[in-house]
C-alpha cells in the first residue's frame, strides 16, 4: 500500500466507523443528546455531512455544496435535521465518496493549496479529526440515553478497523 493509498483508506475506515454507528441507531435514539444543551444525534450526523460538503465546496472553489443536505430549512428557524435513517446513511455515503474522490484527484494532479488548506491531505485530515470529535459526542449521547454500545461492539466496529488481527 502506498502512503496515498493508506491516507485514502484512513478516510474510508473513518467513514465505515460512523456508518457502523448509524446501523445501531433507532429513530428514538436520533433525539439523544450528549448534554442537556447539546445537539441531537440526528443534528450531529446532518452536521458531519454538511461539513464534508461545505469544506469540499470551499476547497474546490465552488459556489454551492455538491449534493443534497440532511437539513430542512425554514425561514427564521434553526435547520431541522433528517430523522430518516436510510436517508442519513445514503447522504453520508455520498459525501464520503465525494471527499475521497476529490482528494484523490487533487493529490494525483499534484495540487498544493486548495481553498484555505495548504494541501488536500490537510483538508482530509481536518475531516477525519472533525468526525472523530463528533463520533465521541455521539457515543456519549448513546451512553446518556442508556444505549452505549458494548465494548465488544466497539472493538469489532471501531478499533479493529484500524489494526490488523493478531
Amino acid at each position: 500500500m502506498t502512503p496515498i493509498d493508506a491516507l485514502l483508506e484512513s478516510w474510508t475506515r473513518q467513514c465505515k466507523i460512523l456508518d457502523n454507528l448509524t446501523l445501531i441507531l433507532t429513530p428514538e435514539l436520533l433525539n439523544a443528546k450528549p448534554s442537556e444543551d447539546g445537539w441531537t444525534v440526528a443534528f450531529h450526523l446532518a452536521h458531519v455531512h454538511g461539513t464534508r460538503r461545505y469544506w469540499h465546496m470551499n476547497a474546490n472553489g465552488l459556489d454551492q455544496p455538491v449534493g443534497p443536505s440532511l437539513y430542512t430549512f425554514k425561514e427564521g428557524e434553526d435547520p431541522i435535521p433528517s430523522h430518516d435513517l436510510a436517508e442519513i446513511r445514503a447522504r453520508l455515503a455520498e459525501s464520503e465518496a465525494l471527499v475521497r474522490q476529490w482528494v484523490s484527484e487533487r493529490i494525483e494532479a499534484g495540487a498544493q493549496q486548495v481553498g484555505n488548506y495548504d494541501h488536500p491531505v490537510l483538508y482530509l485530515q481536518h475531516m477525519v479529526w472533525h468526525e472523530g470529535w463528533h463520533f465521541a459526542l455521539l457515543m456519549l449521547a448513546l451512553r446518556l440515553a442508556g444505549n452505549e454500545p458494548t465494548e465488544e461492539w466497539e472493538c469489532a466496529h471501531v478499533w479493529d478497523l484500524w489494526r490488523r488481527p493478531d
